[in-house]
């Protein structure tokens, strides 16, 4: 089975026998949406032990709360209660540019930035959750900025500041945000998991939500100055010296997991916290230096920002200069915290004058550094979007793209616990999102499954770094128990990324000794079983084959893992050069004067080739027309921008090697062919977004390729390669696969307007529906995989094969050009038409269906004699649904309806649906000895049963019971008839083994009672159960047969009969009216002979004790002297003779021996 990357941006890791037991692309997908909503229920638990009910006397007792019960936060600041923590104690929340936006390099990808990109956050929404809030009509704010929550607290100069940093409009350009066009939905920090929940962007259910929110506070931990004096506000009574929460993973961190797992495009940011710094007042330990972050920060799923000072000319780590009071990791269990870090000290930002009044203040603080990532960060979703389409990456994906292009920081090589990975760099990750080439540089996302292995192959140059990088949105840990630094590991899936030489050599991840604090510095030499944030660096490779490799350790939760890969290095398969589009709206792709070695620079006088990345950035908008005079070769096309492009190929092939891309407005391609051919075994993307074909043929040659986005395309051709489809509905004008290629994927749909047709060698994913919408087509499947249904919607399809499960047909007609053909379901809808030509046989294995209206019939014809086989007992009853020269033939009932038009067709029937017979029953408690209950299930106007007990026995009753005497296998027949005719319905019923001990009947007077006592009882009268005898006992008010059944919990045991009756000498009443019955005993017959003036009819029946008739014979008296010979049963035994009259019954007991 083939592996499948989920769509983002050009090539990918196809991972190329790449899977152990891999599983369907949709299969994952259904299995990942599954566990985030279990995930989301989960979220709902544990967010309510992060609600607070205020209790005004158990606050009380915290001598460091005012009266309210409310904490001191200085300037004019207080704050509540949010929730008490796993200890008991209350929980506080506390607050944790030009400048800024240097330091991390969004003024690169602001206008008039060298990268040229003109982004602002205009048009996506940013969520701010602070202290109260912020001041909503700031001139910086520019009516962009909403309360969604409705707060109505007090200003915050805080929040008004991190809103400033994130979303300031540059009124005053020193204090310009990093989003500064942005829509701002800002929130108090009350409740604030259920709120993000609520707000939280979502592809399908919350398209205008919050992509990114920063959170610029956390719980007040440790020391902290209130009311003017040093508070320690840990728990002594879980560590006397050491806040024990600094570093733990609390079910606050497991809600903010929770939420991310449930929500995996949205991203969070929180700052790291300022307490490195905290002293105290000497009675015990201050916070620092390291171990100072909060729960929130702990999550693993989030960002957490430290604080550094500003770095406007970065040369090396040297530059980047650590804040005095950011806090650092590692946390309890020895992760990496913080993620990155940010400009924090002196950032310029909106605030709010001692007036009340529009102002301006500098502020250091993690506070400060997280606006500064988020800002930064949210233009790199809008970049990313803008280049794909309109998606956005994965937060996994943001974090490891953050991560792989971050500038290093600290005192060695590699992440460490003070400044995370490094500097963010939003630079460096945007030219990545700018110039993925599909093998030296690319953005992926995926989905693990349980025991996959995902691997990707390429040649190093031997001289540019190789870099690749990992991270994924893990399940939430479980909190451990209270104490100073539990380490139990919280990693819960644990990914493992590797890169691997031709020579053997296996290269690791970074990790980092949690044991060696602060000071740890990182390694490459062993597994990280800690951080879900894996990165594999090489630093000198040599022109050798790599391989990265990327499995998981132990079972993963829930089945799947979703995870992000960052890779760069100069792979010798990839382009050789980028080639931009200069040529205006009208322009020759083979004139040299119209392609510029840079994005709007002067021309290169050079067309593309095969190793050239073709580039068209359409940033002003308009439209280009490209003819192609000739043939012509590229690396890969790339579209993007505002611009529509239509390409006239003028009959020529156009040789593509790595991958198309088009992310503009509209695209037109037409007259030609597009040729995909490679050799690598790297799969390479393709998206036709807003594409067009018209009279282009896509012929997919060699190699691996991945479509991640289309419309409708061309005439699609799949030669030697293999195609991996990953959109739900695949449509095509018409699709040949003509060679040993493949084409799978995670579609579900296939719909061709022409012809599809699939020679022997090649392999199409099976189980999916194909759907025929054209006019006039042909469908020809000469492979062994079964498609699950044929759906045609319109115009006429001409089947040549079979080959699909089921055949729906509607508004459209199917011709059958062969002699049979075998489904499983055949369903016609109105308007619809099913021709089986001169001769053809349609066998339908499982059922029949037909939803046509009286305005619109449906048809079955044949042009001399046709068939319809379907061999399965079932009733059916259509109407609008006529037949032509087509019989019916099976064991199916098909009735069409007293209006249906049947000509020159045998077997259907043309009745009201009520009156057509249907015999069917059900068995109940299959087991030697017992009651064996059938339940008559028989449809139609019915005026007799008979059933027929694998010749043991007989009745004529409607629901009747049966005692097996020993296990096996039996035939039972049930015939029903009217004056029309009869339907017969036999089926096999396994008997088994009984454990019930036959019950025994107690006679006293009229008082019947089971001697042996059962979980319940039924008692029968005459073969029939009697209604509400369910007792252990019942009184015998009618003449008959008795029996009882006890029954446990599997089934049931029935008891010989006795007869109660009211006749006190058989013999004598038989002697007085002149019958003779005899022999008796007998061996094979008996003799009747009646002998008296009695005129009329007279019914002879041959009863067993169990009230089972076996024989029973008709005869009319008119002389006065009659004899009959009644055959008796092969059982040996006792049995009854019946005789009736009109007035009379008389009873004779038999024995055969």
């Amino acid at each position: 089975m083939r592996r499948k990357f989920t769509p983002i941006i050009i090539l990918l890791l196809t991972f190329l026998g790449m899977h152990l037991h891999a599983q369907e692309t949709q299969e994952k997908r259904t299995l990942l949406k599954k566990a985030r909503e279990e995930v989301q229920s989960n979220l709902q638990k544990t967010l309510e032990k992060l609600r607070y009910n205020p209790d005004q006397d158990y606050l009380s007792k915290f001598s460091y709360l005012n009266a309210k019960g409310e904490l001191d936060l200085g300037d004019g600041f207080v704050s509540r209660v949010q929730f008490l923590d796993e200890s008991g104690s209350p929980v506080f929340y506390a607050p944790h540019n030009k400048n800024a936006a240097i330091t991390t390099g969004a003024v690169t990808l602001q206008p008039d930035g060298e990268l040229g990109l003109n982004l602002t956050g205009k048009g996506l929404t940013v969520g701010i959750f602070d202290q109260t809030r912020p001041k909503p009509d700031h001139v910086e704010f520019q009516g962009r900025l909403t309360q969604i929550d409705g707060s109505s607290e007090d200003l915050s100069t805080h929040a008004t500041h991190v809103t400033g940093t994130v979303l300031g409009g540059g009124v005053n350009p020193q204090a310009k945000g990093m989003a500064y066009e942005a829509t701002g939905w800002s929130f108090n920090w009350d409740a604030d998991v259920s709120k993000m929940n609520a707000n939280a962007y979502d592809p399908e259910t919350k398209t205008n939500g919050i992509l990114i929110s920063n959170h610029s506070y956390s719980i007040v931990l440790g020391w902290r100055i209130s009311g003017g004096n040093w508070t320690w506000f840990g728990n002594p009574a879980v560590d006397p010296d050491k806040d024990w929460r600094f570093g733990f993973y609390s079910t606050k961190s497991q809600a903010i997991d929770e939420l991310l797992y449930s929500k995996p495009y949205y991203s969070v940011v929180w700052s790291a916290g300022n307490d490195r710094d905290d002293v105290g007042d000497g009675t015990r330990d201050p916070d620092g230096p390291d171990d100072t972050i909060g729960p929130e920060g702990v999550a693993k799923n989030n960002f957490t920002i430290g604080a550094v000072e500003q770095v406007l000319d970065y040369k090396g780590p040297e530059d980047v200069k650590m804040s005095g009071f950011s806090s650092w990791g590692p946390v309890d269990d020895g992760r990496i915290k913080p993620d990155l870090v940010a400009m924090g000290v002196n950032v310029f930002s909106a605030s709010i004058n001692a007036q009340g009044e529009d102002g301006y203040a500098s502020q250091s603080g993690t506070s400060m550094a997280a606006p500064n990532a988020t800002g930064s960060m949210f233009l790199l979703q809008q970049l990313y979007s803008e280049r794909n389409s309109g998606r956005f990456m994965l937060s996994s994906a943001l974090k490891a793209l953050t991560i792989h292009t971050a500038k290093e920081a600290g005192p060695a090589p590699g992440p460490d616990y003070m400044y995370g990975w490094g500097l963010l760099d939003v630079n460096a990750a945007a030219k990545i999102i700018l110039n993925e080439d599909g093998s030296s540089k690319f953005i992926r996302e995926d989905i693990l499954g349980e025991g996959e292995i995902h691997e990707f192959e390429f040649v190093s140059d031997g001289v540019t770094p190789i870099r690749a990088t990992i991270a994924w949105t893990d399940p939430a840990g479980t909190p451990p128990g209270q104490a100073n630094n539990p380490t139990n590991l919280m990693l819960v899936n644990d990914l493992d990324l590797r890169i691997i030489d031709e020579d053997g050599k296996e290269y690791f991840p970074w990790t980092l000794d949690p044991t060696q604090r602060a000071g740890a510095r990182a390694v490459r030499t062993q597994d990280n079983f800690r951080d879900n944030v894996e990165q594999v660096l090489i630093d000198n490779p040599e022109p050798k084959l790599y391989k990265v490799q990327i499995r998981h350790k132990e079972n993963l939760q829930f089945g799947v893992q979703q995870y992000a890969f960052v890779f760069t290095g100069g792979a010798v398969n990839g382009s050789d050069e980028t080639l931009y589009w200069i040529g205006g709206a009208e322009g020759n792709w083979s004139d040299g004067n119209n392609w510029s070695l840079t994005s709007g620079g002067s021309p290169a006088g050079k067309i593309p080739g095969a190793g050239s990345r073709v580039v068209f950035e359409g940033k002003e908008g308009g439209s280009a027309n490209i003819t192609f005079p000739s043939a012509a070769n590229a690396f890969s096309i790339n579209l993007f921008g505002d611009q529509t492009v239509s390409f006239d190929l003028n009959g020529n092939e156009v040789k593509v090697s790595n991958g198309f891309r088009v992310s503009n407005q509209i695209t037109e391609i037409k007259n030609g062919t597009l040729v995909f051919e490679n050799s690598d075994p790297n799969p390479h993307l393709i998206e036709f977004g807003q594409t067009t074909f018209d009279n282009v043929d896509l012929d997919f040659r060699t190699g691996n390729w991945r479509l991640i986005d289309s419309e409708t395309l061309g005439n699609v051709i799949i030669d030697e390669a293999n195609l991996i489809v990953d959109v739900l509905s695949f449509r095509v004008n018409s699709l040949e696969m003509v060679g040993s290629g493949t084409l799978d994927g995670g579609f579900s749909y296939l719909n061709f307007k022409e012809d599809l047709v699939v020679e022997p060698n090649a392999s199409l994913k099976p189980a999916i529906t194909i759907i025929f919408s054209g006019q006039e087509g042909l469908l020809n499947l000469l492979v062994e995989q079964a498609i699950q249904e044929l759906q045609v919607t319109s115009g006429n399809l001409t089947l040549v094969s079979e080959g699909f499960e089921a055949l729906s047909i509607e508004n459209g007609k199917v011709l059958l050009d062969r002699e049979t053909a075998t489904i499983k379901r055949l369903a016609m809808g109105p308007s619809s038409e099913l021709d089986l030509g001169p001769n053809g046989q349609l066998i339908v294995q499982d059922s029949l269906a037909s939803t046509a209206i009286e305005s619109q019939v449906a048809t079955i014809r044949a042009t001399n004699k046709g068939e319809v086989f379907h061999n399965v007992y079932r009733k059916y009853c259509f109407e609008y649904l006529n037949v032509a020269n087509v019989d019916l033939e099976g064991q199916a009932i098909v009735n069409l309806g007293t209006e249906a038009s049947i000509s020159n067709s045998e077997g259907w029937l043309a009745q009201n649906c009520d009156d057509v017979l249907f015999a069917n029953f059900r068995v109940l408690y299959l087991c030697e000895g017992a009651a064996v209950t059938f339940e008559n299930l028989s449809e139609g106007a019915i005026s007799s049963y008979t059933w027929d007990f694998d010749g043991r026995g007989n009745s004529t009753l409607e629901n009747p019971f049966f005692v097996f005497d020993s296990p096996g296998t039996y035939t039972v027949k049930l015939t029903i008839a009217n004056q029309s005719g009869s339907t017969l319905f036999e089926q096999t019923v396994e008997i088994g083994n009984n454990e019930l001990i036959k019950p025994e009947i107690v006679v006293n007077g009229n008082t019947l009672t089971s001697q042996q006592p059962g979980n319940a009882y039924q008692w029968y009268l005459n073969g029939e159960a009697i209604p509400g005898a369910v007792g252990r006992s019942i009184q015998a008010d009618d003449d008959g047969s008795y029996q009882v059944a006890i029954f446990n919990e599997e089934c049931n045991r029935v008891s010989d009969p006795v007869v109660i009756s009211a006749i006190p000498n058989q013999e004598q009443e038989l002697s007085r009216f002149g019958i003779f019955v005899g022999p008796i005993p007998s061996e094979d017959q008996i003799k009747v002979m009646i002998s008296n003036e009695y005129r009329g009819p007279i019914a002879l029946s041959i009863v067993d004790m169990a009230g089972r008739v076996y024989r029973t014979i008709d005869i009319g008296k008119n002389t006065d002297e009659v004899e009959v010979e009644l055959n008796l049963p092969a059982t040996r035994g006792i049995y009854i003779l019946k005789i009736n009259t009109n007035n009379l019954t008389l009873h004779k007991k038999v024995i055969k021996q």
